[in-house]
Order: C-alpha cells, then structure tokens, then sequence
C-alpha cells in the first residue's frame, strides 16, 4: 500500500495509524507545520496536496446538491473548510517552491491544475475561472505575486502539453476493502483526459505569454510558506501576508520560462526556435542553482546539433541567428554590433521590431545601447519611417554612416534633411566630413551646412514656406479648390495657378482616373478646346463624384446643376459642350436614382423622377453615349415601383441596352402573375436558363462541321448577354422582396447542383420546386467561386433591407445555413440555424413554436457533431418528429463532450434519453451528476402515466428550454452567457405542468 491509500484509509481505518487525516489539519493548523518534514516534504506534502484539494471538491460537490435543504450556517461552515483545505494545500507548495517538476512527478494532472488556478484566483483576488486566461495576457497591470502566479500557470499548460505525448506507464491503484468506500484516484483519469484536453486548446495564448514575460525586466517575488497564515475555519479566514514575499532570481526565472518554450518549440518540430532557447539557457547555466529542472537540456542540445548539425558547428552564425531576433548574447562586444548593425543596415534581414526589441534589452546610457540607437536611426531613415528617440543616436552616428556603401537617391534626400536639421547636434568629426563634402555618395553633392544662429533665434524655427517661390499663392490656391464648390471661385484659383506656372498641382489634388467613363472621356475633349472651362468642369465633376461616395447626395446635385448651368450659359455652344451636358445630366440621373434605391422607399409623390427615368428609355441614343449603369439603376428601380406594364410595352432599339431590357422584361413578366409566390413553370425555366447562361463560361468549341455553322449564332448570343459584374450591379440595385428572394433561390439551386459531386447537403429554398435538379455540360462550366461570391453579396444585400417579411428573412437565413454546411463552416451553419428557428418564433417567445422540418433538424444535428457537442446532438435528436434513438445512444457514449451537459439535463423530455444519461453519468462515475438526472427523472411532469395534454404542454415547454439554451451557446456574447443561462434555468422552474 502506498503513502497515498495509507492517508485514503486513515478515514476509515481507527487512530493506530501514523498518518494524519485532512480533519485533523482543519482542527489544529499547526499541525502541518510539525507533520512536514525537510525528509518527508516531497512525498507526504505531496500526498496532503493531493488530500486537501479532492477533499474540498468533495465537500464542495456535497454542498451544490444540499444547498436548498441544508441549515445556512451549515453551508458556511463548509465553505470555510474548502477555503482552508486549498489555504493549506498552496502553503504546502509554497513550501516545495512551487517546482514543477515535484508537482507533475506526484500529483495527478487534474489535481496539479486545480492547485495553480486556485494559486492564481487567490494572488488575483478574482473568483473568475481562469481557464479563459483574458486577462492574464496584460502582463504589466498584474502585481508581484500575481506574476509569478500566472507565469507559473502558463509554464505549466506548456509541459502538460508536451509531457502528455509521452508514453506513460499505467499506475495502479489499490483498492480499499471497505463498504461504501471509493477511492477518489480511481475515477482520475477522466477529469485528467479533460484538463491535458483544455491546456492543449490554450497553449498558444500561454505561448505568447511567455514569450512577452522573456523580455520582463521588473522585479519577480516568489510566495513563500511564510506568506500563508494560519486559518480560521470559524469565521472562514484564510490571511495572506504578501509582504514576506521574496526576490525570485530574474535569470532563474527566464531561463525556466526559455527552457519550457524550447520543450514546446522542439514537440511542435520548430527545431530552429528551440535550438535559441536551449541555448539561452547553456548560457547562463552557470548563474543557476543545482537543480533537476534543466536535467534534459544536454539532450535537447544533442538531439538538435544531430537533426542540423550547422547549429552549433558555425557559432558566429549562430549569434548572428539570435541577434537578429532581438536576443544577443551576453558576451557579444562593441565591435560585434557595430558590425552586425552595419551589415544589416544593407541587407535589411532584421526587423524594426526586433531591434527595438534590441534597445529595450540592453541598459539606457551604455555604449551598447548608443551604437544600437544610432543603428536604428540610420536604418529608419532608409525605410522612411518616424524617427522618435534621437538622444542617444548621435554619438555613434558617424560609424553607421561609414558602415553604408551606397544609397538611392529617394533615401540620399532623407539623410540629407535630417542633417541639415540636426547638424548642431551632431559630432565634430561628422560636421567636418559633411563640410568637407566626403559624404556625396550618401547625402548627395547639394548639402550645404546650415549656418549657426544664437539661442534666441534657434528657439522659433523660421518656416521654409515662405522661401519658395509663389508659395502663398499656391498654399491659397490648394485651400480654396479643396473646400469651395462655387464655379467663379474654382476659374480664379485656376487662372492663379496659371499665371504661377503651378498647374501640376490640379493632377495632385484631383487625379485622373486609370478607367475613365464617358463623363471623363468628353471633359477631356473638352480641355482639348477649352483649357480653362475644361479644368473648372473637371474639378466640379470629382468633387460631385466624391460627395456621392460618401452618400451626400444633396451635395453631388448642386455640384452637377452647377457644372451644367455653367456650361449652358455660353451662346456659342459646339458639339463638345453638348456632350459634356448630356453626360453630366445622365450623371446627376443616376446619382439621384441611388439615393431613391438607397432609402428603400418609392412614395407615389416622386412622378418628376419617374417622368425622368421614362424620358430617358424613350429617347434614341448611340451605342457610344449610353451609360450601362444609368440604365441598369433605371430598370431596377422601375421594378421596385412595380410598373410592370411599362417594362413589358418597351423595345429595346440600342444593342447596349437590349440585354438588361430583356432581364426587366422577364422580371417583369415573373411580377405580372396575380398568385405572386408561385411563378409559372415556362418563366422559371426561361429565368434558369438566362442566370445560368451568363454565370457559364464561353462555349466550347463544337466538333466537326457544327463549328462553322454556329460561330456566328455563338459570337452573338456571347454579345448579347449580361456579364457576371453587370448582373452583379442590376442585382445590388434591385429592392422587391419577391424578385430578391426568387434570385437567391435560383443561385442558391444551382449552388448546390455545382457542388454535387463535393456535397451531399440539399441546399433548402422557398422555391426549389420550380428549379431543374440536374444541370447540362454548358452549366458545369460555371466556376463555384463565382457563384458563391455572387451569392455572398446577395445574401448581404438583402440583409441590409430595412423592410422584409419575417417568413423571407427566416427562409433566406436557412439557405445561408445550408450553405455554410456545405462549405464545413459549422459554427457559421448552426449560428443561421438558430437564428431561422428564433425569428419564425420571436425569439421563443410565442406560446407553440411548431414542429421543426426534420430536414432542418437533422442538418443541424450533421453540424453539432462536427463540433463535438455530443450532449446537444443528443438533445437535438428529441425534435425530430420520430426520435434518433441510434444516434442518441452512440453520441452519449462519447468520451469527450465539449458542451456543458450539465446545462441541457432540463432540456431532455425522452426517459429513454434521460436513462441511457443516468447509465453512462454511473459508468464513469460522476456520483453528483447522475443524483442531479436521477433528481430531474423523478419530475411529475415526466411521468409517463400523466395525460396526453399535461405531455404536449411539458414537451413544448421543454423544446422551447433547449432552443433558448442552443441560442445563448451559439449566439450570446460570452459575458452574457452564463448570466442568461442561470435566466433560463430560473425561468424554468417557474413553470408549472399540472
């Protein structure tokens, strides 16, 4: 029997026995201090450890499942003790030092990780669980003893990640022979298979801390045994004197936190990294105390010089390695930076960061840290970057000019500025070779030293606006042309910059477009004739196109009125004007059109608009001065004012127009039906066969004689068609409920039949009645990528509509969820699945939420089982209209559920599901959790002898629970999360089935 059953035992075995039990600890606190030993401190403080904390879980499980039938004072009492037993369990590993390697040798993963997290609740002074670890990543707001409590935890997921992939050997357990009696090790494994599971889901944050607490430069304190008093089970004290803290060594505690990220970089097979890190720690190795905790590193350094051997065979490589990650080491000299700052000052290999990171190492004011700094002053004016700490850079600077070779000119200018305006505080040996011009090469021929003024001038620096030529016309120039809209304004700042010989300046502040439109083809005819009024009407022009970017829509029209009326007021009007006009006043159309589409509104009072739009499609153009867009934004908002018959009476005359008039006329004709949701078959086929036409890419070429007789009937249907960004364009226009969810339906068909041979889901559609469910050779030519982005931005677009049906909204987010199924995106597919289900009910609000599609419950049950929440798979399966009970049976049996099952027990209104609960919850022996499903089994509501209405109104009620239990999961904030849950549990006990 070892130490540990002898300590089990002494529960129930009489007082011969020399080992104390936890009682006797609570009954007299100084009895650890002479039970602990320097000869037994590693055995029997770990042995107490392990019977303190099981010990208070115990009690604190007990108390949960009394708590409503206990005495209050009771339920303190007990609480008292769980607080001293934990007190003197840390006061014990604050005894051990806190060493990891004693703690993970003798005490169980789950046991080891209840002890750091109390540790950390305690230093912290939070009751938060810290298995989420925020705000353990903000290192700098933590005290002392907090620090080295959240190190320690970070150090401890690393190794518990990397020494549970090690082969261990099964230890077993002796089985006491006593009635009633379990020994508490013997159900471990379990609760450790969870916790080593958690760490390895958290090591990448423990990662990144630790590699932020290598650069910790502060003062580390350790707690001590001294610093844990003793307890006071009575009143429930457990006092902590933070002041006996003592000085933890920084290297000793660097190189642990090195040493743990080499075992976790050498099992992630980052070979190069855990080579640095090993090798920070040989080192300093000298500077360490004797201990165990380095006894593998000899073999992680062999181990890695035998997998690349270059590691250490090059050892100025090696240093070079380490330097440029920010990390020297401490033997390296003045000359070793010198030299490497200079060399990468060329090559550029080393990052700012790191060479920050280089400042940040090394003390202010020493000479390394002056060469560092006048380094990466020369290296940020080469890169162009802000230069922000100048006051040790310049003692060096002369040795980072010499070490460059040669520099472009863009750079040479930069030097050249910054020079000129530090040259007073520079040495005197650089202001001699600036002087002496011995610096050309990288400064160029053109620096002058500036001459020396007295203090009382150096303190206003003049500006050097005023010293060059026609600076101040130029600096009101550019203000006016920026901020004014105003025609006469605009023509005399441009004749300013005229007479100053500055009209570049018009290129800079209003560039020219690289795709211009029609609008910017005739403004550039027209600076071709007319210099002056082409520039003013150009200017005009972006400024209105600007103000409609950002939505100002009010502002865009004054500013095309404007350039119109102004080009209306000259008599003799050529051809040129005439276009400009036109174009501008096609211009002002469409920007007045998205600003109707954009409100979502189409009151009966905007006739002057629509007499507009319709005087626009009635008139005759060329094919060279139609403008797509303004055609497009017509034919869209004509449909979303519903004139149906006025699209159906139009016929289209220019070829550019004919392929959007043919899509409004088919909408058209889709609207004109009296029985709106359904759409006759002809027309539908019509519309499939369009859509999928313009997504399919060009036709193959036909075999034989085929080609020769369809080349021409091919060229001109590929013509004749919209693209995919026009009909991208004419969908983002559109605002009819119907049409919009008719598209979304179409796409979201052909989707899926895309997709066939890479999915098995049916994508769900309101109209998947009317589509094909196959698609011919031409239609496999469309490429899934295009399809789903056109379907992305549709499916955004519909979700910014203001005013939508409730059945719309919830049949569109059922498609998106189908969608993400097929993708693998679950969390994504369960989040729209939700939602459908909450929007169709009010959130679970109306009394009878009706019975799911079993289709929609079973691609949500595809999803939870993706993601590993078995509990809900298995609750899920109850809303099916006949239960899963093979699904049911084999998902309960899951060793891993990752979903808080404790949460759903409320939730299950199947005995057969409750039962299969309670057999397995025994298996494992989770003594607690099967009482609480054996508690809940025993509801009157549940009883299977209750009358069929008393059923329904408990099986509705309980449906409700578990859809309003899978909303605050997937959909709540994770701040809310547990508040709303304890909501929902209180709400449910305050419903009544009889």
């Amino acid at each position: 029997m070892n130490v540990v059953d002898k300590i089990i035992m002494s529960e129930f075995i009489s007082g011969q026995s020399q080992t104390a039990s936890w009682f006797e600890f609570l009954l007299n606190p100084t009895l650890l201090d002479t039970f602990i030993t320097e000869d037994n401190l590693e055995v029997t403080g770990t042995d107490l450890i392990i019977q303190f904390l099981i010990s208070a879980n115990l009690i604190e499980q007990k108390t949960k499942l009394k708590t409503a039938t206990e005495n209050p004072n009771d339920i303190e009492l007990k609480d008292n003790r769980i607080r001293a037993l934990r007190h003197l369990a840390m006061k014990i590993a604050a005894k051990l030092n806190w060493d990891l390697t004693v703690i993970e040798k003798r005490i169980p993963v789950a046991v080891a990780s209840d002890l750091i997290h109390c540790f950390v609740r305690l230093t912290t002074q939070s009751d938060k669980n810290y298995k989420d670890r925020e705000q353990l990543q903000q290192l700098n707001k933590l005290d002392e003893p907090a620090l080295f409590a959240v190190q320690l935890l970070h150090r401890w997921t690393v190794r518990t990640c990397v020494q549970s992939s090690f082969p261990t050997k099964p230890v077993k357990i002796f089985q006491v022979n006593v009635a009633g009696y379990v020994n508490p090790l013997q159900h471990m494994r379990g609760p450790n298979e969870n916790v080593i599971e958690m760490a390895r889901v958290k090591v990448r944050e423990s990662i990144q801390a630790l590699e932020a607490l290598l650069e910790w430069k502060s003062v580390v304190r350790i707690p001590v045994d001294a610093c844990f008093d003793l307890v006071d089970i009575e009143n429930g004290t457990v006092p902590c004197d933070w002041s006996r803290t003592q000085v933890y060594p920084l290297v000793e505690c660097v190189a642990r936190i090195a040493y743990d990220l080499g075992t976790i970089y050498f099992y992630e097979q980052n070979y190069l990294n855990a080579h640095t890190m090993f090798r920070r720690v040989a080192d300093v190795r000298s500077q360490l105390q004797p201990t165990t905790y380095f006894s593998s590193l000899d073999g992680y350094l062999t181990s890695l010089n035998s997998i690349n051997p270059s590691m250490e065979s090059n050892l100025s490589h090696k240093s070079k390695e380490r330097f440029l990650i920010g990390i020297p080491s401490p033997r390296t000299s003045i000359d070793d930076y010198i030299s490497m700052l200079g060399d990468d000052n060329e090559t550029k290999e080393m990052t700012m960061a790191a060479r920050h990171r280089l400042e940040d190492r090394l003390e202010i004011g020493s000479q390394q840290y002056r060469v560092v700094c006048s380094f990466n002053l020369v290296r940020s004016l080469l890169d162009g970057k802000h230069v922000s700490n100048t006051q040790y850079a310049f003692d060096y600077l002369d040795k980072a000019l010499q070490r460059l070779k040669q520099v472009p000119l863009k750079q040479q200018s930069l030097l050249n500025s910054f020079l000129k305006i530090h040259f007073h505080k520079l040495p005197k040996t650089l202001q001699d070779q600036l002087r002496s011009n011995n610096l050309t090469h990288l400064v160029g021929s053109a620096f002058s030293a500036p001459i020396s003024r007295s203090k009382a001038f150096e303190s206003v620096p003049r500006s050097t606006l005023l010293d060059r030529p026609n600076s101040s016309i130029q600096f009101k120039c550019q203000t006016r042309l920026i901020h004014s809209t105003e025609p006469e304004v605009l023509t005399q700042m441009i004749t300013d910059l005229e007479n100053a010989k500055s009209i570049p300046i018009l290129e800079e502040l209003f560039p020219p477009l690289f795709k211009q439109t029609f609008t910017d083809q005739a403004i550039n005819m027209l600076m071709n004739s007319n210099h002056l009024l082409g520039h003013v009407i150009r200017i005009i022009y972006n400024k209105a196109k600007r103000a409609q970017s950002y939505k100002n829509y009010s502002q865009s029209y004054r500013s095309l009125t404007q350039a119109i009326d102004l080009l209306k007021s000259f008599h003799h009007q050529d051809l040129c004007i005439e276009q400009v006009i036109k174009c501008l006043q096609h211009d002002r159309l469409l920007f007045n059109l998205y600003e109707v589409i954009s409100r979502q509104t189409y009151p009966e009072n905007e006739n002057s608009l629509w007499m507009e739009c319709q005087n626009f499609l009635m008139k005759n153009h060329s094919e060279t001065d139609i403008d797509t867009d303004l055609v497009s934004a017509i034919l869209a908002y004509a449909l979303s004012r519903n004139e149906i018959q006025f699209l159906q009476s139009l016929n289209p005359t220019v070829r550019r127009m004919r392929p959007y008039l043919d899509m409004a006329n088919l909408f058209a004709r889709l609207l004109s039906n009296e029985n709106q949701p359904q759409i006759r078959p002809e027309l539908a086929r019509e519309l499939w066969e369009r859509i999928s036409d313009i997504l399919s890419e060009k036709l193959q070429e036909l075999p034989g004689g085929r080609q020769s007789r369809n080349r021409h009937q091919q060229s001109s249907t590929l013509n004749e068609k919209l693209t995919v960004v026009e009909l991208q364009k004419f969908l983002l226009n559109l605002n009819h409920p119907i049409l919009l969810q008719i598209l979304f339906s179409l796409l979201s068909r052909l989707y899926s039949l895309v997709l066939v041979d890479q999915s098995h889901v049916d994508i769900y559609s309101e109209y998947s009645r009317y589509w094909p469910t196959s698609i011919d050779y031409r239609q496999r030519s469309i490429r899934s990528s295009i399809l789903a982005q056109l379907i992305q931005i549709l499916s955004q677009h519909i979700q910014t509509r203001e005013y939508l049906p409730i059945q719309a909204k919830s049949s569109l987010l059922r498609t998106q969820a189908d969608l993400h199924l097929t993708l693998q995106q679950y969390t994504q597919a369960m989040h729209a699945y939700i939602s459908s289900i909450g929007i169709e009910s009010g959130l679970f609000t109306s009394p009878t939420i009706t019975q799911q599609d079993d289709a929609l419950i079973r691609n949500m049950i595809k999803a939870a089982l993706q993601l590993g929440y078995h509990t809900q798979v298995a609750c899920m399966c109850q809303l099916l209209s006949t239960p899963d009970y093979n699904t049911i049976f084999k998902t309960l049996q899951e060793n891993y559920m990752n979903d808080d099952i404790d949460d759903y027990y409320e939730c299950i209104w199947d005995l057969a599901l409750l039962e299969s609960l309670i057999n397995n919850l025994n298996l494992r022996g989770y003594e607690d959790k099967k009482r609480l499903a054996i508690r809940i089994c025993k509801q009157k509501d549940l009883n299977g002898n209750n009358s069929d209405e008393i059923r329904f109104r408990m099986t509705r009620v309980k449906r409700r629970l578990l859809l309003k239990q899978l909303l605050a999961h997937y959909l709540l904030p994770h701040c809310r999360l547990y508040r709303s849950r304890t909501l929902i549990k209180s709400q449910y006990q305050q419903i009544h089935f009889d």
